[in-house]
């Protein structure tokens, strides 16, 4: 560690790394595979946390279309998924203790939430924030069910309800024990965040399935049942109006289960049934609008293109399939892609023949959002009951875990400042004009 502290101050141009310096990510790497930064930093803008009012400007939205902010931190802090309640309320959980240190150290604290969302003056802009939960261990699922909410906080999925009602959860049952990997070195009671059951979604044929988990669960009668499913992606679970389950991975953008997945179970001869799986989108290519020299092996070939923007897909994320009637016809069934990486959302463009899905992008060489701030990190998307976009903003300098960390993506997050500050989060809200 003290062969670290030393490098933080070489310079990133001529910088080069010996194997015991090395972090985990370094273990991918090449031998002597050098890891030198790729842009001029004098092309690099500056990486300082801006004001939820400057990051607004930062925005470059696709035509038809306007962005306003929903919340904002204090009221809501490292937001990584959001849910809107039928009267309005936007329910959120915190990953607060996601890397508060750049070793990971304190994740293990119970510093994690649901809080609760509202806006009482009515003035689109939400004003209110109650801690519906709290002392969760890295929680990363929400799903509002029954007179409750299930929440994932690895390895538990609890459900939490609020009998008196004050707002706060005084009720609190264990639904599993299982709803995580047991892979971190660290704590390995946690499990890789970024390789942990997360985004549980309530689907058409009434159960409640979750990505990288293969388990789902059943409500009927105020309790809960458990049937077993198959593996679906790495963060975020989207369906259409079939009733198509839809997932993704880093490099990845979508995938799409077309026959449902009990049908899987049901063949001991397969490890995958025909109609699961299936690669949607393979054009990974994408078009950010600012330099993104921090990506985590933004010093190999091909990850940048020689304007330094990220190429391709490098953290995709977040698959939302848009049904909510207010931007128009060709708009309804499309997906959405996030990629905090690139500080971007993709929109797709969807279409069926002959059984088979398949997308392409909906504008050339543009973003449905893409933002020149590189603290905007949109890990979540979801639709709201005014049929507008509602983007989860984790706005954190440092998106990669520990787990997954090059010594160059560290040696670059600690020289522009990226791990602090901690604790901000924005809410956006895509409109049509």
């Amino acid at each position: 560690m003290r062969l670290l502290r030393l490098l933080r101050f070489l310079p990133l141009l001529s910088l080069t790394f010996l194997a015991q310096a090395a972090e985990f990510g370094d273990k991918r790497d090449k031998p002597g595979e050098v890891q030198a930064l790729r842009v001029p930093e004098g092309l690099i803008p500056s990486s300082a946390a801006r004001t939820p009012e400057e990051e607004l400007k930062s925005f470059q939205v696709a035509p038809g279309f306007r962005i306003e902010l929903v919340a904002s931190e204090p009221l809501v802090q490292d937001p990584v998924v959001t849910q809107i309640a039928p009267d309005g309320r936007l329910w959120v959980v915190e990953m607060r203790g996601f890397m508060a240190a750049m070793d990971g150290k304190g994740e293990e604290l119970p510093s994690g939430r649901v809080v609760v969302l509202e806006d009482t003056d009515h003035d689109g802009r939400m004003d209110k924030s109650t801690v519906f939960a709290d002392g969760l261990v890295m929680p990363r699922a929400l799903l509002l069910v029954g007179e409750g909410a299930l929440v994932g906080a690895p390895p538990k999925l609890w459900y939490f309800r609020d009998t008196d009602g004050d707002g706060k959860a005084d009720n609190q049952t264990e639904i599993a024990g299982d709803f995580g990997w047991v892979n971190n070195p660290l704590h390995p009671e946690l499990g890789n965040p970024e390789q942990a059951a997360n985004s549980l979604l309530w689907t058409l044929d009434n159960w409640i399935h979750a990505a990288h988990y293969t388990r789902k669960y059943r409500f009927e009668n105020g309790q809960f049942s458990t049937g077993v499913t198959s593996f679906h992606g790495q963060w975020g679970l989207a369906q259409d109006n079939d009733g198509h389950l839809f997932y993704n991975s880093n490099q990845d953008p979508l995938r799409v289960d077309v026959l449902p997945s009990h049908y899987t179970a049901r063949n001991p001869n397969n490890e995958q049934c025909a109609g699961t799986n299936l690669q949607v989108y393979s054009d990974q290519l994408v078009w950010s609008v600012r330099v993104n020299p921090g990506v985590n092996r933004g010093y190999r070939d091909g990850i940048l293109r020689e304007n330094g923007r990220l190429k391709e897909f490098t953290a995709a994320c977040a698959p939302h399939i848009y049904r909510g009637g207010a931007f128009g016809a060709d708009f309804e069934g499309n997906p959405f892609i996030c990629e905090p990486a690139g500080n971007l959302i993709k929109r797709e463009i969807m279409t069926a023949k002959n059984g088979r899905l398949t997308c392409k992008e909906a504008y050339e060489q543009q973003e449905f959002v893409a933002s020149t701030d590189e603290r905007f990190r949109p890990v979540n998307l979801t639709t709201g009951p005014d049929g507008a976009l509602y983007v989860t903003d984790f706005y954190r300098g440092v998106l990669q875990h520990r787990e997954s960390f090059t010594t160059y993506l560290r040696t670059y997050s600690e020289n522009r400042g990226l791990d602090k500050p901690l604790h901000l989060g924005r809410i956006w809200r895509r409109r049509a004009r």
